[in-house]
């Protein structure tokens, strides 16, 4: 297994402060052994061709791929002319993405916007995941959904966060190449179950988010140490014959220490899955 992380404790100085650059974390990447580590699409200082690969070659000098690259597009706005940039920043990171070397992009449906009925929300993020996942082929690429609970930067919590939009929203896209990178803690937070969703859309999984959460608490728990069964969740894995990425997801109060231990934890708990069928 593959593992790879989202660098979200370094998120304040990272995208917000702008005080880290995004290379200064793949040395302490590599430092925890990962295998990979995901990109947000913020992180990034340009999208030029010449800094993307100055940033793909800092990811090789330290013997690391990128599992995904991360954005959260809006295609459930009230506004035709949002939902085209969105579509269009959603492309630019699909281009991104194969520059490099990524083999996903995660992508979400979009804000949870006051007014939009749950059938008009169904019907834009369906049409703008469409397209997504249709030009991330086309770029050899998969578009992964996200069951997803809040971007920082918005304002609303995702439109699809409730299992049975998201799961609605995947069925009306079946015959697309629409795949999923699953989040097990983001469920949690508005009490629901992360392993009965799991079941649901394991055949199409491509990536997953190792995230460790307590209901309606937004930071994250050292993976093991919240609510979510992760030994469940990886026997489901194992059994479809997953072979993607694990990637940690930490924003808590421990940092790096935190990170750290829910890797342990992650690594530890997939080989005992592993070895119950040895």
């Amino acid at each position: 297994m593959r593992f790879s992380a989202v660098p979200m404790i370094f998120f304040k100085p990272m995208v917000l402060e702008r005080t880290m650059a995004l290379e200064e974390w793949f040395p302490i990447a590599a430092s925890l052994g990962l295998d990979g580590t995901e990109i947000h699409d913020r992180s990034l200082a340009s999208f030029e061709p010449e800094y993307l690969d100055r940033i793909g070659q800092a990811l090789a000098d330290h013997g690391l791929v990128v599992s995904q690259f991360v954005g959260a597009a809006d295609f459930t706005h009230p506004d035709p002319d949002v939902r085209e940039r969105e579509l269009a920043i959603t492309k630019r990171n699909i281009d991104a993405a194969v520059r490099l070397g990524a083999t996903c992009v995660r992508v979400t449906a979009g804000q949870a916007h006051p007014g939009v009925s749950r059938e008009q929300g169904i019907e834009w993020a369906v049409a703008g995941l469409r397209e997504a996942a249709e030009y991330a082929a086309q770029r050899g690429v998969w578009a992964a959904y996200e069951d997803h609970y809040k971007d920082y930067f918005w304002e609303r919590p995702d439109f699809s966060q409730r299992g049975e939009i998201f799961l609605e929203i995947l069925d009306r896209l079946r015959d697309t190449p629409l795949k999923v990178n699953f989040d097990f803690g983001n469920p949690v937070m508005i009490g629901e179950d992360p392993i009965a969703l799991l079941r649901e859309v394991v055949d199409r999984v491509v990536h997953v988010h190792c995230s460790d959460r307590h209901q309606g608490e937004y930071p994250h728990q050292i993976a093991g140490e919240g609510s979510v069964d992760f030994a469940a969740g990886f026997r489901i894995l194992r059994d479809a014959g997953y072979d993607g990425w694990l990637s940690s997801e930490y924003n808590g109060t421990q940092g790096l220490d935190g990170l750290k231990r829910s890797l342990e934890y992650l690594r530890r708990t997939w080989e005992a899955v592993q070895a119950e069928r040895e």
